[in-house]
């Protein structure tokens, strides 16, 4: 079956008033609670291209969404091959659409390649990109804390870091080494061992600067630290507002 192509029609799929957010972040700093939060503050539409291709294996996509591009990527997905760049966009496409997306659009995950950047920026504006960091040591700290219920998949993290400015509070079950939820065993995962963290945060850093230099010569990058988790993000946002709006 032939792929996809991106569309160009020469001008920006943007609709008037649209404001596009890019959020970067190593797994563990806490993107993902930021993302919950900028959603409560701008109202805007939360794209994710994973998320977005297993809602269309589900079926679970939104009324307009092009039914060709939800067949060509089920059958993509079926016989195990990758989706393209070019379809990627396309999904991004049809989420701009959205009512949802009416304010503005939050991307994580998206651009994930220099190709992709590349490809966005014939058809979509970037207002501003949102690095979110935490040092490294202090992220493998975070990370090789976390606990996994095997029943029901709940995360607990123990850590307790308070040092050199850093506050990190667990999160603990009630019970040691017992999920809250269902009572399930709680484990440490493969993936949250050291030496696999130490990797991931590696591939990260090599995929993602490359995206981040790019974005820098546009000037639309903040830079932000993680200090004290979720109570940072007060902080934060003042930052995105300046830029944003």
């Amino acid at each position: 079956m032939k792929f996809s192509k991106l569309t160009y029609f020469g001008f920006s799929l943007a609709q008037p008033g649209q404001r596009f957010l890019v959020l970067f972040g190593a797994p563990g700093v806490g993107k993902g609670t930021f993302a919950k939060l900028f959603i409560k503050d701008t109202q805007f539409n939360h794209v994710s291209t994973g998320d977005e291709i297993r809602k269309i294996l589900k079926g679970q996509t939104s009324q307009g969404f092009d039914q060709n591009l939800i067949k060509e990527i089920k059958e993509i997905v079926q016989r195990g091959g990758l989706v393209s760049d070019d379809i990627v966009l396309n999904i991004l496409k049809e989420k701009v659409k959205e009512p949802e997306s009416a304010k503005g659009v939050i991307l994580d995950g998206v651009p994930r390649t220099l190709h992709q950047l590349d490809l966005y920026d014939k058809i979509l504006p970037t207002h501003v990109v949102v690095n979110v960091t935490l040092r490294n040591d202090i992220l493998l700290e975070k990370l090789s804390a976390r606990r996994t219920c095997i029943g029901c998949g709940n995360s607990y993290n123990i850590c307790d870091i308070n040092r050199d400015g850093y506050v990190m509070e667990p999160l603990n079950p009630k019970v040691d080494g017992v999920c809250d939820q269902c009572g399930g065993k709680l484990v440490i995962r493969d993936d949250d061992k050291k030496e696999i963290i130490e990797q991931r945060m590696k591939e990260y850093d090599q995929k993602t600067h490359p995206l981040l230099e790019r974005y820098r010569q546009k000037g639309v990058v903040i830079d932000f630290e993680v200090k004290r988790g979720k109570k940072d993000y007060p902080r934060l946002w003042d930052l995105v507002k300046v830029k944003l709006y």
